[in-house]
């Protein structure tokens, strides 16, 4: 088997006619892959595992923009869309935002960290108030790269989803915690 830097699959028509294609998905899966599986994971930060979490930032960034071309769009976490954009200065702000969440989140009662998002995603907060008749969702808390906030809050639902109120940041987030518990 010929086997190169990047992800291919090996084709073969007559014996000496060899010929290499790419296989971006199968690359980026193994890429975002978490250890451990991220239904053991408490935090944000267990979540940090894969390549795109530990690899060095310039390459992490470098296979997205390779992969994530105008055919292909990645599943990918929050920060990396942003910070591909320049919007962030580095992964590392990014994942000290997704900590200042949870420390604020978890020091209320009723918030729980939910971490089986997306592939590669970062996890988001139920309100476990909420989750009650006649309601179907949760309150939930999620980042996001659609604005420089970089959180929404999603109110409990019963049928249609409502549209994500985006939060300013986590001060934003901590002056407007108390009412959203009371949704």
């Amino acid at each position: 088997m010929v086997h190169s830097q990047e992800s291919s699959v090996l084709q073969v028509g007559r014996p000496d006619d060899v010929q290499l294609e790419p296989v971006p998905g199968l690359e980026w899966s193994l890429a975002t892959e978490a250890h451990p599986e991220s239904q053991e994971a408490a935090t944000p930060a267990s979540l940090r595992t894969s390549w795109i979490h530990t690899a060095p930032e310039h390459q992490v960034l470098e296979l997205f923009r390779k992969l994530h071309g105008a055919e292909h769009h990645l599943p990918a976490p929050w920060w990396l869309r942003a910070l591909d954009r320049g919007e962030l200065p580095s992964r590392d702000a990014a994942f000290e935002i997704e900590d200042e969440v949870h420390a604020v989140l978890r020091s209320r009662p009723g918030w729980v960290f939910v971490p089986w998002a997306g592939t590669g995603e970062s996890g988001y907060w139920e309100y476990a108030p909420s989750d009650r008749a006649p309601m179907r969702m949760p309150t939930t808390v999620a980042l996001t790269d659609e604005h420089t906030g970089w959180l929404n809050v999603v109110p409990a639902h019963r049928d249609t989803e409502p549209v994500p109120i985006p939060i300013k940041g986590v001060s934003g987030l901590i002056a407007m915690v108390p009412q959203i518990e009371t949704w």
